[in-house]
């Protein structure tokens, strides 16, 4: 029986809750080739909200170098977070062309006759990193993870916020930190801001976040 890429996830999550620090590129070579990408992702998102178990500073020092923290890391960093490497994956695991979700996405919502072009366009910036992942509605979130058949938690992780300087395990703290968030809560509005008078639905699922 071939592994499965859940077991594998919910394997690093215990090791990683009992402060083992499990190595992410050992248990992403459990997986088979096909779904070794996806168990990647999954972990990214996973470390982009987990508690950080008490290491000291040589074991945060190896953790650093590691090719699945450093790729997790250069991901958070985008604008995009990891939703153009992890968007195309799980279409690809759907068998869903850009188009197909996107007309699935307008059956599933109840939108409009005639959007399916306007979604389609959306879910390929989404692919392209041109879309800020903090628009992206929990309504459109939820449609999402029903169609392409994740976790929710999954494509919460995905957007890594775009100000993380890694995963978990070295995220900002202080003063300092709730300054840059609130920075770029007030950057995110007004990206998020409607930009003319053809803001629709369709807008506000992609760049109206939970507004």
């Amino acid at each position: 029986m071939p592994p499965d890429p859940d077991r594998i996830l919910s394997d690093f999550i215990d090791a990683w809750n009992a402060g083992r620090r499990p190595d992410a590129d050992e248990y992403v070579g459990r997986a088979d080739e096909p779904d070794r990408a996806l168990l990647a992702s999954d972990i990214v998102a996973f470390l982009a909200f987990a508690p950080t178990p008490e290491y000291d500073d040589a074991a945060l020092a190896a953790i650093r170098t590691e090719p699945a923290v450093v790729a997790g890391a250069a991901a958070t960093r985008a604008p995009g977070g990891l939703w153009p490497s992890l968007l195309p994956q799980l279409r690809g695991r759907a068998s869903l062309s850009t188009g197909r979700l996107a007309a699935a996405l307008v059956g599933a919502l109840g939108l409009s006759p005639g959007s399916e072009a306007k979604t389609r366009d959306y879910l390929e910036r989404l692919e392209a990193g041109e879309l800020a992942p903090r628009g992206l509605s929990g309504r459109l979130l939820d449609g999402l993870a029903r169609l392409l058949e994740v976790p929710r938690t999954v494509l919460d992780g995905a957007g890594g916020f775009g100000t993380a300087p890694a995963p978990a395990l070295f995220r900002a703290e202080g003063p300092r930190a709730e300054e840059l968030r609130d920075d770029l809560d007030v950057l995110a509005d007004a990206l998020a801001a409607p930009a003319g008078g053809d803001w629709d639905e369709v807008d506000d699922l992609f760049r109206g976040g939970d507004r």
